[in-house]
């Protein structure tokens, strides 16, 4: 047994002895384990609304502090809070048990849930290890029924904590009783498996034959071999002649793609005149046999019919669907923001819930996905919205100044320091929101005293003996692999989980083609609008070339080309020769084989250089926020290819 600080315990054995008694009962009837498990999770529940948290973050410290696993927000709404453990107590080690065992996770979730709701929570266990799952989730959701009011405290927390170590206690025991029990368990499954398999092995070729001869089309199985070894009665009857079991393809007359679709793996599909009359002939492999199942349907069959009007009734409702969602608002401070897909209009939608509270947000999301605009999104939706927000880029300070940047300096903190001191920008956000672009470049050196800043908002200047406290919210964002990092020691484990009480994930613009037309629409429209240029739009064939691009640099670069092309193109339509020109000039400048050569490249460079100089009347800050570059680039590219 342990003690960590925060519960005194004198009374532990005579409490041990009573709740052994008590299991010792219950284990002696039929209803044990549901007693077993209603004890964990009611003495859990009492315990989680005696932990004192006020919010979400001390809640996930507290889980933390407790040693049952590391908690992240995957969802809230007005109806539920869904929260993802990792690590967790009761069965991270424990193999598949065919049900969740997490009850006394789940009552310290609801029991704390309901201290920061202010009204009684349950808590339920929709996955687990003991179900297969990498990790555990809870949905906290409010308690219906004749169940304990949030305001009676019954015994008290004492008590109650007493409990909690006592059944962490109690739970160590029952986990390797469980562990035991569950491989004995698996033993006997598999050799039940074994033995009904050797039991039906005579019966299993009957039940096959009877399976496929139920089926109304024409089937047939082929080996490897190219031998027909299974027909039904359906098909003989077609065939009008007697089959014979390992029957050769090439004697039946019959057109076959066996070879193609067992070397690919993929099924093929085709049309054919049989006796004069038009079939569909599909076939497709069975893997684990090396053999292809071979279907042939009459086009004027009943199945077909049947099948052609489920596919326009599909097709009316997708339809349908899809007026629905373009009918669907997101009203956002930010009305530039372009939400270009259903699911963007869910993610926006959560977003916005999770800007209402102050927990630690960790954006995730390749480069370009707009993780910046999302996290001003944040801010702007937040109480804090009247506040500074204050963007830093990690990857733009040097190494030995991000403590100077981050928390400032006292005057003659150091050889050629201001001599008015700096304030650093976490106290410049005073009440408002930091955003910490790429926060896998800060040093680890500077993470413990981040790590601080975010647990206690106190941190002190480089060369001062003062304590400061700012009330700031964090949200940080990264495209790297945290996890990875922490592995390698680059990046600490326990700011990792402080950051990420909150996970936002952005998907590369290549995971939501379907949204790229609405997309490019309203890029077009944002940028005829701040330059002043007339609308363009982008013929049929030009889209399709977009929605098959992979995009790398996702809505970034998407945004970039299409400021190229307006500015490139005189007309009102951009064509697709010029589409397909300028995704082989980006495929060849990120890396890809391109059938563009180099010379063509700088000439087609050239020539946009000069039409936006132009445009912009020689202004070449302008040109150069027009086509996506630096004013320094700029200028290395007029000198080399000598722009006048």
């Amino acid at each position: 047994m342990f003690n960590n600080g925060i519960v005194n315990y004198k009374n532990y054995n005579n409490v041990e002895k009573n709740l052994k008694n008590v299991l010792n009962l219950a284990n002696a009837s039929q209803n044990s384990k549901a007693v077993e498990e209603e004890i964990y999770y009611n003495t859990a529940k009492n315990v989680g609304r005696s932990l004192n948290v006020t919010d979400y973050n001390s809640l996930s410290e507290k889980i933390m502090e407790l040693g049952i696993g590391q908690i992240v927000i995957t969802n809230m709404s007005d109806e539920k809070v869904v929260f993802r453990l990792d690590d967790c107590f009761t069965c991270s080690d424990m193999e598949n048990v065919g049900k969740p065992v997490c009850y006394f996770e789940a009552g310290i979730l609801a029991g704390a849930v309901s201290t920061i709701s202010k009204q009684d929570m349950d808590a339920l266990e929709v996955k687990c290890n003991a179900l297969g799952d990498a990790y555990c989730e809870f949905e906290v959701t409010k308690a219906v029924g004749n169940k304990k009011s949030f305001n009676e405290d019954g015994d008290g927390g004492k008590n109650d904590i007493n409990m909690l170590y006592l059944t962490i206690n109690s739970l160590k025991l029952a986990k390797s009783k469980n562990q035991i029990q569950s491989q004995s368990q698996r033993s006997t499954q598999d050799n039940k498996k074994l033995n009904d398999a050797l039991e039906n092995a005579l019966e299993a070729d009957n039940f096959n034959q009877n399976i496929i001869d139920s089926i109304p089309n024409y089937l047939a199985v082929i080996d490897n071999r190219g031998m027909v070894v299974r027909i039904n009665k359906k098909y003989q009857e077609f065939l009008a002649s007697a089959f014979e079991k390992n029957t050769s393809i090439i004697s039946l007359a019959w057109e076959s793609k066996y070879t193609e679709v067992l070397a690919t793996g993929e099924p093929a599909i085709w049309q054919q005149m049989i006796s004069g009359k038009e079939h569909i002939i599909f076939e497709s492999p069975i893997l684990e046999s090396k053999a292809v199942l071979r279907q042939v349907i009459p086009v004027e069959s009943d199945f077909i019919k049947l099948l052609l009007d489920k596919i326009s009734d599909l097709e009316e409702r997708i339809d349908g669907k899809n007026k629905a969602r373009e009918q669907q608002a997101v009203n956002l401070c930010d009305t530039n923001v372009i939400v270009d897909s259903h699911e963007m209009i869910e993610l926006v939608n959560y977003i916005k819930k999770v800007s209402k509270t102050d927990a630690s947000i960790l954006m995730r999301g390749e480069s370009g996905t707009g993780k910046t605009m999302f996290a001003e999104i944040v801010h702007q939706e937040s109480p804090r919205s009247q506040k500074p927000f204050v963007y830093i880029d990690c990857t733009t300070i040097p190494r030995n100044f991000f403590e100077t940047e981050l928390f400032g300096y006292e005057p003659g903190a150091f050889t050629g320091a201001n001599k008015n001191g700096k304030v650093g920008r976490l106290e410049m956000a005073q009440g408002g929101t930091v955003f910490l672009d790429e926060i896998a470049e800060i040093p680890i050196e500077i993470q413990s005293k981040l790590l601080r800043f975010l647990q206690e908002k106190k941190f002190e200047k480089m060369g001062s003996v003062t304590t400061r406290k700012v009330d700031t919210r964090v949200i940080a964002a990264t495209s790297q692999n945290l996890e990875e990092m922490i592995r390698a020691g680059l990046f600490r484990k326990d700011l990792y989980y402080r950051l990420n009480v909150i996970n936002i994930i952005l998907p590369p613009l290549r995971e939501r083609r379907q949204g790229i037309p609405g997309l490019v629409d309203k890029i077009l429209e944002h940028i005829s609008k701040e330059t002043g240029t007339a609308l363009k739009r982008i013929d049929e064939a030009g889209l399709r070339e977009l929605m098959n691009y992979n995009w790398p640099g996702n809505i970034r670069e998407l945004e970039n080309l299409l400021k190229r092309l307006t500015f490139l193109v005189d007309d009102r339509v951009i064509t697709n020769d010029l589409i397909v020109k300028e995704l082989c000039t980006a495929e060849t400048l990120n890396g890809f084989d391109s059938v563009i050569a180099k010379s063509e490249i700088k000439e087609n460079e050239k020539d946009l250089i000069v039409k936006v100089l132009k445009s912009c009347h020689d202004n070449k800050t302008a040109a150069a926020e027009k086509l996506g570059i630096t004013r320094q680039t700029l200028y290395n590219k007029i000198k080399k290819y000598n722009i006048t």
